[in-house]
């Protein structure tokens, strides 16, 4: 099977334990990549610095950096002094991290904007990440005023930035009314620049928004409903390659010990993995039904000083 980088979302590697013990974590269980969030970020910025944080990201093996996702980044909702800071950090971080990319939300606020209206603003960000090398990249929700990845795809592909790109997350996308035709069909694969990988049930739970499913019921790859095989293909075929976010969040995994929790997301993940590089192989060849030939499997030397005897004679062979 290939190898394939993983990248573990803030949420799949958050945890009370210090950052620096959960970077070493997120790398020992294999990952080659992670998100940090703005909370992540104001409190290494506070503490023991960026570059540091670089250092250490290096010793763990992390090569893939996403930052965010940023809110309201959009002029006409009046961003507050919380939210110019969080721009302002991100940018920072981006360049002293050499990060891959900054992840930016939708509108969720009611009554949301109109995407049009965000347009200026998305292209203004879109050269700001520009300036410091990482990648704006868009992350539709269903509860947003993109709440679709198609639509997404054709506000970034309308903006026409060439550093814009669209994130699709696999529970934004299905529970959002896509198909996996609709999302061949729909995305277009010049924007595609990164995807997420969780799995859910058929139905949303009882009692839960999909905000709250969002937050609270991401399950391991392969433990839900959902074709994540037939997923990760159809995003390949639009040209998708490196790295495969992970997003996992339920109650049991954020219980169990942080490296058994990300060790499990990672062999999870790649089993669904080795599921979609496995489609189109050819079947494993049938097992024999006439008697095996007898071979070195069935030999068992005679014991210490002890010839073995002809089988048909009785004389030593």
């Amino acid at each position: 099977m290939q190898e394939h980088d993983l990248l573990a979302t803030s949420w799949t590697w958050a945890g009370s334990e210090p950052i620096a013990e959960r970077i070493s974590a997120v790398g020992a269980a294999g990952f080659a990549g992670l998100s940090l969030s703005l909370g992540d970020l104001h409190e290494v910025r506070a503490t023991f610095g960026l570059a540091e944080l670089r250092r250490r990201l290096d010793g763990a093996g992390i090569v893939w950096v996403q930052l965010g996702p940023l809110e309201r980044w959009w002029t006409c909702s009046g961003p507050t002094t919380d939210q110019d800071a969080d721009r302002g950090v991100v940018l920072e971080a981006a360049a002293t991290l050499s990060a891959w990319q900054i992840v930016a939300r939708a509108d969720t606020t009611l009554p949301g904007v109109s995407p049009a209206a965000m347009v200026d603003d998305w292209v203004e960000l879109a050269g700001q990440a520009a300036t410091v090398g990482a990648q704006l990249v868009l992350e539709p929700e269903p509860w947003s005023n993109l709440p679709t990845v198609e639509r997404a795809s054709r506000f970034v592909a309308a903006a026409g930035h060439p550093n814009g790109g669209l994130l699709v997350d696999a529970m934004h996308a299905l529970r959002g009314g896509s198909t996996l035709a609709s999302i061949r069909e729909g995305v277009a694969p010049r924007v595609l620049a990164a995807v997420e990988l969780s799995d859910g049930l058929l139905h949303t739970p009882a009692g839960m928004t999909l905000a709250e499913e969002s937050r609270e019921a991401r399950h391991l790859p392969g433990a839900g409903a959902w074709d994540l095989p037939g997923f990760v293909r159809t995003v390949r075929d639009l040209g998708y390659d490196e790295p495969w976010g992970v997003e996992v969040r339920t109650a049991a995994h954020r219980a169990m010990p942080i490296g058994d929790a990300l060790r499990t997301a990672a062999a999870a993940t790649r089993a669904v993995l080795d599921a979609a590089d496995a489609y189109g192989a050819p079947a494993a060849p049938a097992m024999p039904t006439t008697p095996a030939p007898t071979s070195a499997v069935d030999f068992e030397p005679p014991a210490h000083g002890v010839r073995r005897r002809d089988a048909d004679t009785g004389t030593p062979a």
